[in-house]
């Protein structure tokens, strides 16, 4: 009942919309022309703007001096959350005058709120005869609006009646107490979704009330919104990519419980406005995908089949992925010493030298160590103290000319080409990095056994995949009758919606 009456008092406060930029309001003429500027163009003065906020228009006046500096941010009454948006209102301005930019980071939950204001005060700078731009200020990008579908705008799913809870301990050993059974949720990245289906099949998009807009979410709103016709209206934007959850939205929204993987960092963000969610009677679950190469897939279901109330299909499902790492780990291959030596890197190209990673990561630098390979990147994170409790993990760029010296036998890299769900085979990916200088000589390279994957992979529910085709690459003879791309294929069938060549996973230099 307390949830209820919460979830109905939220709900009344919330319901607005997010909007693109009006036109600024006229400026303080009297003052204006009493004050001279020193800088061309710029009419010193208070100046007022506009910009769209969660519950609708919101103004500022901005206080300029002749110099051009901002003097004061000052917010008209407004209709914005108390809690949430107010929090924008009481933070956003202060920021703005002390870093004397637009540039300002949002305060966690309040996002549009955050927008909102710094757009009406690039208005009211521009009313005063100053480019925004020069504050720091990126104007939104027009959209369409012409048919427009807004997402979060939908009608909810009807909710099932609680007739229970579950308390489950998630990946960061927190205990979480569900009312079950579940009929909505949220999740921190679209990808998310895949732990899900095999668990409640066409259900798991049905259920589906917020995601954020990265895990490759782009893709999926390409293959899923022609399959279920409401998902574009129905599921809110509930963060972007690597930053704050929008607390309006999930409260919007409405989701039984927020489902949050730990990859970048996402649980920090989502536990920032935990005490909101709280008192709105919305638990927050949290997952850690890749933790451990060959385990956390297989634990995420676990815990996911117990939230959902599948325990059945969440075992067949770890019988089958265990069942494929098993083909890695029944080599042994972390006890051989003819290990080939491997360089990593993500997002490297000739002239931008992107991070590697150490295999005590939970990065890819762990997948190459899973796979057999000996990566070049230990020692010198080792060395530098980078990674968990100062091991080989970590993250860091290398010095270029260790890795010439390093002269490894293979280069994994990840993040270069349009790899993943929704990705047209090319007929010759682009490898842009090998022109580095020296590189031509590289053994990697000279025998090309350079290849990348698709960089989230690591973190899905087919990271499977990668540890198989790194094994078969590394040890070709040993893993003669492994084929990951028939795998990959078979799993898709049994465990998704769709087929595995409705996108692609891997490319190599050719």
């Amino acid at each position: 009942m307390k949830r209820m009456v919460a979830l109905v008092l939220f709900c009344l406060l919330i319901l607005g919309s997010c909007g693109q930029a009006v036109s600024s309001g006229a400026g303080t003429p009297g003052e204006a022309s009493a004050r001279q500027p020193e800088k061309a163009g710029i009419q010193a003065g208070s100046y007022e703007g506009s910009g769209k906020a969660y519950h609708g228009d919101i103004t500022v006046s901005v206080k300029l001096e002749k110099e051009g500096k901002i003097e004061s941010v000052e917010v008209h009454p407004h209709q914005e959350t108390d809690g949430i948006g107010t929090v924008a209102v009481e933070k956003i301005p202060g920021r703005i005058v002390e870093e004397q930019s637009l540039a300002v980071d949002a305060v966690s939950g309040a996002t549009v709120t955050c927008n909102g204001i710094i757009q009406a005060a690039a208005m009211a700078i521009q009313a005063a005869g100053a480019d925004p731009a020069d504050f720091g200020y990126t104007a939104p990008t027009p959209k369409e609006t012409t048919g427009e579908v807004r997402p979060g705008s939908g009608p909810l799913p009807e909710k099932v009646p609680k007739t229970g809870s579950i308390t489950v301990n998630d990946a960061k050993g927190r205990q979480v107490t569900i009312e079950t059974p579940v009929s909505t949720y949220a999740v921190s990245t679209m990808d998310v979704v895949d732990f899900i289906v095999p668990l409640k099949g066409k259900e798991a998009f049905n259920m589906l009330v917020g995601t954020g807009n990265s895990g490759g979410k782009k893709a999926y709103d390409e293959i899923y919104f022609p399959m279920f016709t409401d998902l574009q209206a129905r599921v809110g934007i509930i963060s972007e990519h690597n930053a704050p959850f929008d607390l309006e939205m999930i409260l919007n929204r409405q989701p039984d419980v927020v489902i949050v993987n730990s990859a970048m960092q996402a649980h920090k963000h989502i536990l920032d406005i935990e005490p909101q969610l709280t008192q709105a009677g919305i638990p927050i679950v949290l997952i850690d995908v890749p933790s451990t190469v060959d385990t956390s897939v297989q634990k995420t279901i676990a815990l996911l089949g117990d939230l959902f109330g599948e325990k059945e299909k969440a075992a067949a499902a770890n019988a089958e992925l265990d069942g494929l790492f098993d083909l890695i780990r029944t080599k042994n291959l972390s006890a051989r010493t003819d290990k080939p030596s491997v360089y990593y890197e993500k997002s490297g190209y000739s002239e931008i030298y992107g991070s590697t990673s150490g295999s005590n990561s939970s990065g890819w630098g762990a997948l190459v160590a899973f796979a057999g390979g000996e990566n070049i990147a230990d020692a010198v994170l080792q060395e530098s103290g980078g990674g968990k409790s100062g091991g080989k993990g970590g993250s860091q760029t290398l010095d270029p000319e260790y890795v010439l010296q390093a002269d490894p036998d293979y280069i994994v890299l990840s993040g270069i080409n349009n790899l993943g769900l929704g990705a047209k085979p090319a007929a010759e990916a682009e490898f842009d990095i090998i022109n580095r200088p020296g590189w031509s000589k590289l053994q990697a390279v000279r025998s090309k056994q350079v290849i990348e994957l698709m960089h989230e992979m690591n973190r899905t529910i087919f990271s499977f995949y990668p540890c198989l085709v790194l094994a078969k690459t590394f040890y070709p003879d040993e893993f003669a009758g492994v084929d990951p791309e028939a795998l990959l294929a078979d799993f898709f069938d049994r465990y998704t919606l769709i087929e595995s060549d409705m996108g692609v996973w891997q490319a190599r230099l050719q």
